[in-house]
């Protein structure tokens, strides 16, 4: 466990009752504060069963979990859920609340949040996630990517270190999983939170600072994008595709394309391209 981070996973396992396989396997992991990461891996890897030990939703059978340097355990586990929220695949099953205020509010008032307090972050958060004109309405009203946003909002609400984001793009339409990514990216770039996407989508995981890649409930590699996707033979291997503009890059190439041998993402590619017209 290093001296910034956030979450370090020591040798943890934990295995579902009656199954033959353990979903995490003696898995090891930092993750520093302030960072996006990405972790990935496909259907069944174990990158969900990992995300829900972060905050005790999962107590493995073996191993510790740290938050801020402190053991998880029963004396400390409800502080770290007061400091990690998490933002799941299916919104509706977050809904509690009869209009999407009250909702939003719902985690503060069982905090004990006051009123006079609870009523600004409420506002503040709706204005965050573009929201504040839909207050009043039902959340089942709502569009998918509309849905996910107000989940997001009541997880900003809470004033949380760390936001996992649980395949909270993989139900959406297209524009609705632009939105997400974009509010992720906005996130990101404020630098307020450490954010934990759990995603089998390369393209939105190419936007974090890192990837973990998981397979089987056992950490494979880390590293930047850069670095993973430069080795589209092991993602394959494990049941992923590189992203988009690395396909095109590699096409590229094979036709005698003058670009770089590293990965690039989607502006670098567009980049590279208009330098190589400039010059035909």
């Amino acid at each position: 466990m290093t001296e910034q981070s956030i979450i370090s996973v020591k040798n943890v396992t934990y295995r579902y009752p009656y199954a033959e396989q353990a979903a995490l396997n003696d898995i090891s992991l930092d993750i520093q504060a302030g960072q996006w990461v990405a972790i990935v891996g496909h259907n069944g890897s174990g990158k969900s069963t990992l995300a829900k030990t972060f905050n005790g939703l999962i107590e493995p059978q073996a191993g510790e979990i740290y938050f801020a340097g402190k053991l998880l355990d029963e004396a400390t586990v409800f502080d770290v859920r007061s400091k990690l929220g998490i933002v799941f695949q299916n919104p509706d099953n977050q809904f509690v609340g009869a209009t999407v205020a009250d909702d939003v509010a719902f985690g503060m008032e069982n905090n004990g949040i006051p009123r006079t307090e609870m009523l600004p972050r409420v506002e503040a958060a709706l204005r965050k996630v573009r929201m504040w004109d839909y207050r009043h309405q039902e959340p089942a009203r709502l569009s998918g990517g509309q849905k996910q946003r107000v989940a997001l909002a009541g997880v900003l609400a809470q004033r949380p270190q760390v936001i996992v984001l649980d395949e909270a793009t993989s139900m959406l339409d297209p524009q609705g999983r632009r939105e997400i990514i974009s509010l992720m990216t906005q996130l990101r770039q404020a630098g307020n939170f450490t954010i934990i996407s759990i995603t089998h989508d390369v393209d939105e995981a190419a936007l974090a600072d890192k990837l973990v890649l998981i397979d089987d409930g056992k950490l494979v590699t880390e590293g930047s994008p850069s670095e993973l996707f430069s080795y589209p033979e092991q993602l394959h291997a494990h049941g992923l595709t590189v992203p988009l503009s690395e396909r095109i890059s590699a096409k590229l190439r094979t036709e005698d394309y003058a670009l770089p041998d590293h990965y690039l993402n989607d502006k670098q590619l567009v980049d590279e391209l208009w330098t190589l017209h400039s010059k035909m």
